[in-house]
């Protein structure tokens, strides 16, 4: 599998953001963590999954249940990677999705993102698509948070969404995610994402640059086609953001990415593995995340998250890769979850 990136523009600003907390990252990372942040004070990009487990273990560590949340207020929108040119400039939030989902793999590809419209509401869905150590919660949290600010940029300051849902629970303090969020939150959710009234859309942003947009977004567009020769990223994000409720297959995932089978086969085959190993891998990933957090397990549940028809099929995919049952595996991730919390 190619090793997933994200730009490092990010961890530059949360070494600053720890020193002023008074978060020591020296007492609290391995040497391993702690090479990746050297490496981002010298580098562009930098492993995806470092960065998702440095932010987890860190709030961890430091019993800060609101540390996504709160770097994603401090922290300085401009100093951003690429897409952070577009935020001030675009016309629309419809725009500002648009063109967020289509590039978002070039700022991280330890995020997949998907909206969905819903009545008169569109929920705008996130997803970590790498592995990780011990959850994704606080970097979720990170980059939803930059999704509230940079709708805000658009439509004001005053503005909240609908509702926010997180597919992890809770933390123990709610009181700054509410003072941030200003709307509902429900935790233990089926999903991450920020809901909002479908009118809020096509409400024109009062500082929008249309021509500079434009600009932008053809140097966004010349930096992705450098990566369209790695198909595997793109497949991975496809399935994780479809995959849920049933349907996935080769032929759809083809249709989504807009190349041939036998186009994809190839790639696939060149990298030494297959369709349905790219499938079983997100598959295993969307299951550890789900016993990490969930306290009360739903076979059901988890059956649809992995695009089971049936609680079995769940069941056997459980005993097949992991030689156990449902369980096994949520007293194990209690376990673990006792162990970090002493």
């Amino acid at each position: 599998m190619v090793l997933p990136l994200a730009h490092t523009a990010s961890l530059q600003q949360f070494e600053r953001y720890a020193r002023i907390a008074g978060i020591d990252l020296d007492a609290i990372l391995s040497d391993e963590h702690k090479a990746v942040l050297a490496d981002a004070r010298v580098s562009e990009l930098v492993s995806a999954q470092a960065i998702v487990d440095i932010f987890q273990i860190v709030g961890i560590a430091a019993r800060r249940g609101d540390l996504g949340v709160g770097f994603a207020m401090w922290c300085n929108l401009h100093g951003y990677g690429p897409l952070s040119l577009l935020w001030d400039h675009c016309t629309s939030v419809d725009q500002l999705l648009r063109l967020g989902g289509r590039y978002l793999h070039l700022e991280t590809e330890a995020i997949g993102s998907s909206a969905s419209f819903e009545g008169d509401e569109i929920a705008v869905q996130q997803f970590v698509t790498v592995p990780t150590l011990l959850g994704g919660s606080q970097y979720l949290e990170l980059t939803l948070t930059l999704q509230l600010r940079t709708i805000r940029l658009i439509l004001g300051q005053q503005w909240h969404p609908v509702r926010i849902e997180f597919s992890h629970p809770a933390p123990d303090q709610l009181g700054f995610h509410r003072s941030v969020f200003r709307c509902p939150l429900v935790f233990g959710a089926d999903r991450t994402a920020l809901v909002l009234h479908q009118d809020d859309l096509t409400r024109e942003s009062a500082n929008g640059n249309a021509h500079l947009t434009a600009y932008l977004e053809r140097q966004l567009e010349a930096a992705r086609a450098s990566r369209r020769d790695d198909v595997l990223r793109p497949l991975d994000r496809f399935i994780t953001a479809h995959l849920a409720g049933g349907g996935m297959t080769l032929e759809r995932a083809c249709a989504g990415l807009g190349i041939g089978g036998r186009t994809l086969q190839r790639a696939l085959a060149t990298r030494g593995v297959t369709f349905s190993d790219v499938l079983g891998t997100v598959r295993r990933r969307i299951a550890d995340d789900y016993f990490a957090y969930q306290r009360k397990p739903n076979l059901a549940e988890l059956a649809h998250r992995l695009g089971y028809a049936e609680a079995s099929a769940a069941s056997r995919f459980l005993r097949e890769t992991y030689r156990t049952g449902a369980r096994a595996l949520s007293r194990r991730a209690r376990i673990e979850r006792d162990q970090r919390n002493r």
